[in-house]
């Protein structure tokens, strides 16, 4: 029953439209920013002075990168890519950066309008979220509760049971730790980041994250180096199979070019949540008064996690013929670092995965608890922490198909109400970004007109 309403309407030909048409408004209305202003974001991120600015109580820039990264960072570069690829062929490949590319505008458009509506709290903390600006855009309190509803459920789901499940499944079978064991450790790890606040969660994020990515990154590199003469036919297959319009069995709506495209995009969306409103909250949260600025660290966030991280997995399990050895992503991602590394590749993808899983399930937490707050005002906030927690023993034993499907689901379910509202407030985003742009345009001229 799962399998099929995901398939046919969560992630059906209609939504899939949706998520790739509300890409293509944002992109048209920021004039392809993710192109001609690449360079600005990286220049006014991560080149900027101010990016470790922040105060007792919010986050600082960077911090809200690395935190909105562990959300992302995770399974879904590893295990949601090896099963794409695997299910929906290496075409899968070209529409997850079409939808990552696209995402790129809609993470801007909902995280500015995050910062716009955020409110502050009496501790003078910032309290923000997509149900702030949904309420907004459609005039009712009960469109925000219900996002806030479908967030609060898929953070046990997608953000935690998906997340310990992959991790306890590789930890398994790398090391023969029990899946039981497995999610009691992450349970007790979970508890030390979640009550910690998000500023520890935040400092932890800034130092763990960069590293881990970079030596998973240099792995790829090193795989991809070794089967070098692979590569040509690895992205002769990525474009043929994007649009192959053959017809397969049990398929999407009949051909390989459907099945590639709703693999693509729905593992793309796992991954980077681009269109899903939820990095809002993490993004909202920071000390910074720069609404545009963080617009663009929501931009690189998308950047770095789908058209760096999941193209280099993919790329990596192309090259090495990883693609075909099974469906649960796991075994394909070991099987490519295998060629290279041999048996120190089981350890070394468990490893990365538990990190990613861990940081992944600590900061859904923080989604699922401002979703809480959004609906009760802040009331029953640490029961739900500790149930949170709980629920990773149940996520590390369960069956890895269920796990997916309920992900999928309230993936899909987040997005029905946060796609329109982004789409009735875009001409807000668009004259933000006119106005902005303008005062870029004129930074340019000053500083050039110096020389």
């Amino acid at each position: 029953m799962l399998n099929w309403l995901n398939d046919n309407i969560i992630w059906g030909a209609p939504m899939l439209i949706i998520y790739l048409l509300a890409g293509a408004v944002f992109s048209v209305k920021l004039k392809f920013g993710q192109i001609t202003r690449l360079g600005e974001v990286f220049k006014r991120t991560l080149f900027s002075k101010e990016k470790g600015k922040t105060d007792n109580k919010n986050l600082s820039p960077l911090q809200t990168l690395t935190s909105a990264l562990a959300t992302t960072l995770g399974t879904g570069n590893i295990v949601a890519v090896g099963s794409a690829v695997a299910i929906g062929g290496a075409g899968a490949v070209f529409w997850m950066l079409v939808s990552a590319f696209l995402g790129m505008a809609t993470c801007y458009g909902e995280n500015v309008l995050g910062m716009k509506y955020r409110q502050r709290r009496e501790d003078g903390s910032w309290f923000g979220g997509a149900f702030h600006y949904i309420s907004a855009a459609f005039g009712s309190v009960k469109a925000g509760k219900l996002y806030a509803f479908f967030c609060l459920a898929a953070s046990i789901g997608i953000g935690n049971m998906t997340q310990i499940n992959a991790m306890s499944g590789s930890l398994n079978s790398a090391f023969g730790i029990p899946t039981f064991v497995s999610g009691l450790v992450a349970a007790v790890l979970l508890l030390w980041l979640i009550f910690g606040g998000v500023k520890l969660f935040g400092r932890v994020t800034e130092k763990v994250i960069p590293i881990i990515s970079l030596i998973y990154v240099l792995g790829c590199f090193g795989v991809i180096f070794i089967n070098i003469s692979n590569l040509p036919q690895a992205f002769l297959r990525i474009f043929k199979e994007a649009f192959d319009f053959r017809a397969v069995s049990g398929g999407f709506f009949g051909s390989a070019m459907m099945a590639g495209m709703s693999w693509g995009v729905r593992r793309g969306i796992f991954s980077n949540e681009a269109g899903l409103g939820s990095s809002v909250m993490l993004n909202s949260a920071t000390s910074s008064e720069d609404e545009e600025k963080q617009g663009l660290w929501a931009m690189l966030q998308v950047f770095f996690d789908t058209i760096v991280m999941c193209t280099l997995t993919a790329v990596t399990l192309l090259v090495t013929g990883a693609d075909k050895i099974a469906e649960d992503g796991i075994s394909n991602a070991v099987y490519a670092f295998q060629c290279v590394f041999g048996d120190f590749s089981s350890g070394f993808v468990a490893i990365a995965i538990t990190v990613f899983a861990v940081t992944t399930a600590a900061g859904w937490s923080v989604y699922g608890s401002n979703s809480l707050e959004y609906l009760t005002g802040g009331k029953g906030k640490s029961v739900f922490l500790v149930i949170f927690a709980a629920a990773t023993v149940v996520g590390a034993t369960m069956k890895i198909e269920l796990v997916w499907q309920l992900s999928d689901l309230l993936n899909g379910l987040m997005a029905i109400p946060n796609l329109p509202a982004m789409l009735i407030l875009s001409r807000e985003v668009r004259d933000f970004h006119r106005v902005n742009s303008a005062k870029s345009f004129i930074r340019k001229k000053h500083i050039f007109g110096q020389f």
